[in-house]
């Protein structure tokens, strides 16, 4: 009765705990929400995460089918003390278990290896930003519409919708990592190194970013926003701005020298 007693409550706890992890999961639209893409960098990374999920879940089910059907099938009873056959190897399953990961992988790697490749492209006629990350905030520098001085903003990030936009990503102290989950993936900022990525959004709204990576004490301070706009919204800030700095900015840390 006790060991039946401890069972009921060791299935009990582990439904508590599938219970308490799918209460983290929502259809819900949240500010970070990898799973409603507004970019199309985010929306390809989503279509590969699903590409290898749904596989992956599915060989999941039939392994621990199998090892939950076996368990129960063939569990020891009163009485049975004699040894099953003994089998020493079998050309056939080897051969099987063999060519199944070679094909999973014919069928992974292709979109993998290009959307990789993708992300590491340089997109022509793309806005180029410089992304600068220290403790304990993030400034971007712009472009000037007319040539001029480049235009700054702090923890406020402004891009044209539908147009690539290139990030140039500095860092003036720690490690940093540039996230904006509905946008893009995350792209480490590193001292003395120079790193890119490129962003397109595709639907105008105001997109919640952060630091992804623990960069010291106020590292939770470490968020900013990104808002997509119409070309002539965002043509029209970048006027304010300008002349809210009176022309007379500067670069707003020192670059490095591969700039």
């Amino acid at each position: 009765m006790r060991h039946r007693h401890l069972s009921r409550l060791a299935a009990f706890a582990a439904l508590l705990v599938v219970a308490l992890a799918f209460s983290g999961c929502s259809i819900f639209d949240s500010p970070q929400n990898t799973f409603a893409p507004a970019g199309e960098v985010a929306r390809d990374q989503k279509n590969i995460f699903f590409l290898t999920m749904w596989p992956a879940l599915a060989i999941l089910a039939l392994v621990e089918g199998l090892l939950l059907f076996i368990l129960f099938r063939f569990r020891h009873r009163e009485g049975d003390d004699g040894l099953p056959q003994q089998v020493h190897g079998n050309n056939k399953l080897e051969i099987a278990w063999t060519i199944a990961p070679v094909l999973l992988l014919a069928f992974f790697v292709p979109p993998t290896i290009g959307g990789i490749v993708n992300l590491g492209r340089t997109p022509k006629d793309a806005v180029v930003v410089d992304v600068n990350g220290l403790q304990w905030k993030w400034l971007f520098e712009y472009p000037a519409a007319d040539g001029g001085t480049p235009v700054q903003s702090a923890d406020e990030l402004h891009i044209p919708i539908n147009k690539n936009v290139t990030f140039r990503l500095h860092s003036a102290d720690v490690i940093h990592s540039f996230w904006v989950p509905k946008l893009a993936g995350k792209t480490d900022v590193i001292p003395g190194r120079q790193n890119h990525m490129w962003i397109k959004g595709t639907e105008i709204g105001t997109y919640s970013g952060q630091c992804a990576e623990f960069c010291g004490l106020d590292h939770a301070r470490m968020r900013f926003t990104v808002v997509v706009e119409s070309e002539e919204d965002y043509q029209s800030w970048l006027k304010q701005q300008a002349a809210a700095q009176g022309g007379s900015g500067q670069p707003a840390l020192a670059r490095t020298e591969d700039d």
